[in-house]
């Protein structure tokens, strides 16, 4: 999902892009506790008869996919905002904070939007400057991506 901020004093155009995520980390924890009730209601007749090897493997799933949906809970949480100023351009990426952050010269600067020859994966949008790349938008789709290029393109066009 891209937002479009209004400009600032310090950045003329402000880029906040974020994946579409469909639940937040509450109802995760939700689905997720509900699965171990769902699980565990399960499991708990089949121990009470005496298979009690079937209670460390249904612990061992429910770790595998705690594990998994707090790792997609994360990304999901990530953030990239690129601001566009009279003479730069800094993206930031991040969780709560940035975490990571690149600042390039926006005269030099140009959108570079890579699709792939066989259509099986996505494109590649890059913002390259003075022999430097950072890849934005790896999480959008393809519409969002090709949309994003066009408005950093048109930005970048605009006399500052």
């Amino acid at each position: 999902m891209v937002a479009v901020e209004s400009g600032t004093a310090e950045c003329q155009y402000c880029y906040v892009l974020r994946p579409n995520r469909s639940l937040s980390w509450r109802q995760n924890l939700g689905v997720f506790g509900g699965l171990c009730l769902v699980t565990l209601m399960l499991v708990a007749p089949l121990v009470a008869m005496g298979f009690w090897l079937v209670l460390p493997f249904a612990g061992l799933e429910l770790l595998a996919v705690g594990i998994g949906l707090y790792y997609v809970t994360c990304r999901c949480h990530e953030c990239e905002v690129i601001c566009v100023a009279a003479d730069s351009i800094r993206i930031e990426r991040g969780r709560r904070r940035p975490q990571q952050s690149w600042v390039l010269t926006r005269h030099w600067a140009r959108v570079v939007l890579t699709g792939c020859p066989r259509q099986w994966y996505p494109s590649r949008l890059q913002i390259r400057a003075q022999g430097r790349a950072v890849e934005v938008g790896r999480f959008l789709i393809e519409e969002e991506r090709c949309e994003l290029a066009r408005e950093l393109t048109r930005c970048l066009r605009a006399n500052p």
